[in-house]
């Protein structure tokens, strides 16, 4: 028999992209076909996120589009996995969807399709000690890569579903994460970011965060990156071999979500704003350059006008060079959603609106500084009019540029000389 085709199409983090990998080489193993395109498949699974409303509202709106393929095909099977099939279960069963696989559950995919057949399938169990070891993803051929330190989430901030969706804290151990990038070293990829819901609270035996960084720049992957970082848990170790090592990229990664620290206790963050601001200060003053990135909630329920106001405040001061800004969304099973003082969606959308103007007015004149600079840049991509190519810098600023006669290859580092900004990206050739 022909093997089924399987189309998986993600959303939300980089957690999901690897699981998605993850899923794929599981799949492959499992003696399916992996395909690129949605019309060549036989299933359509969609890796998704639980962490917002609006994208679980996305996936709802998108498997009514594509539940328009079985008029062709009736016997195409629909899969829901990952956090949002976690969080809901077999309330996501329809005349549609027949899988639904939580993150924990991908070695069983290959079963659950071919069951799937005949009956609705629903795997939500959360494994405390799955870390998919000895399963090598299928990964894109741009020479990055994603490398999973741990999973899980022991945080508990009281508006967010990850530490219900994928369960407990568990670090992967750091042998089994360094000959991972060695491999990638050996098959040509030149960066790897490595992930975690909070990568700082990593610890295997005497092996912290800071000592698995140093690990994996001994390996001398070209560039090291890490998200996500939780500011209670940063340390002085973490900023020291990022300044010491060169191939620890100096960028930081650390999510504020409100300058109030009332707000911040009613998130059970575990810092204060002050402690957040000292952070910063320090990491600037080990790093030499560091580009501070961050995420940001407004209408958090009992957020005032006077509580948000702080936050545009420490927009000010740090001036983040750049900011994932998200209005506040309930999410059914947390603690936030029992709190007083819900905030009006036009408020919170008014609210989002108004920081995302300050954060571009930042971000453009921080960009601006930057013309006539020279960046090592590693190559992603075409660009999107075909015409050039995209990058990143070690800073984790996106570059659009032009080659001229140079050549170019997508995994390569190349030096580009800035000549403009186009507000949240730098546009130039090379040098």
């Amino acid at each position: 028999m022909k093997p089924l085709n399987v189309y998986i199409e993600t959303y939300g983090c980089q957690m999901n992209k690897l699981d998605s990998e993850y899923a794929a080489a599981l799949l492959d193993a499992g003696g399916f076909s992996v395909v690129s395109g949605y019309t060549e498949a036989d299933v359509i699974l969609l890796n998704t996120c639980g962490v917002r409303d609006n994208a679980e509202q996305r996936i709802y709106g998108r498997i009514g589009e594509l539940s328009a393929l079985k008029r062709g095909k009736p016997d195409l099977l629909f899969g829901v996995i990952g956090c949002m099939a976690q969080r809901l279960g077999e309330k996501l069963l329809s005349g549609v969807v027949r899988i639904v696989a939580g993150p924990d559950s991908y070695r069983n995919l290959p079963d659950m399709i071919e069951r799937a057949i005949s009956e609705p399938v629903v795997d939500t169990v959360l494994e405390t000690g799955e870390t998919y070891e000895g399963i090598i993803p299928v990964r894109s051929g741009n020479r990055s890569a994603w490398v999973a330190v741990m999973r899980g989430c022991d945080n508990y901030c009281s508006y967010c579903v990850v530490p219900y969706t994928r369960g407990r804290e568990r670090s992967i151990p750091h042998g089994r994460i360094i000959d991972e990038v060695v491999h990638l070293k050996e098959n040509g990829f030149r960066e790897v970011t490595l992930l975690g819901q909070n990568v700082n609270s990593y610890h295997d035996g005497n092996v912290d965060f800071a000592g698995l960084l140093e690990c994996v720049a001994n390996t001398g992957i070209g560039w090291i990156r890490f998200l996500t970082s939780h500011p209670k848990d940063l340390t002085a170790g973490i900023l020291q071999v990022m300044a010491r090592r060169e191939n620890v990229c100096n960028h930081l990664h650390l999510p504020l979500q409100s300058g109030s620290d009332r707000i911040l206790r009613a998130m059970n963050r575990k810092y204060t704003v002050s402690r957040y601001l000292s952070l910063i200060e320090q990491a600037r003053s080990i790093v030499s350059g560091i580009n501070i990135s961050t995420d940001l909630i407004f209408g958090f329920p009992g957020e005032t006008g006077e509580d948000f106001q702080k936050t545009l405040e420490v927009m000010r001061t740090v001036r983040f060079d750049f900011a994932f800004m998200y209005r506040y969304s309930e999410r059914e099973g947390t603690q936030a959603c029992l709190l007083p003082g819900k905030i009006p969606e036009d408020v919170r959308i008014e609210r989002l609106k108004e920081a995302i103007v300050l954060q571009n007015s930042i971000m453009r004149q921080k960009n601006r500084e930057h013309i006539n600079s020279v960046f090592v840049v590693l190559v992603k991509g075409k660009s999107k009019d075909q015409k050039g190519w995209y990058g990143f810098t070690e800073t984790n600023i996106p570059v659009v540029f032009t080659s001229g006669n140079n050549s170019v290859e997508i995994g390569t580092f190349v030096k580009i000389r800035v000549e403009k900004t186009t507000g949240a990206s730098l546009v130039g050739t090379i040098a």
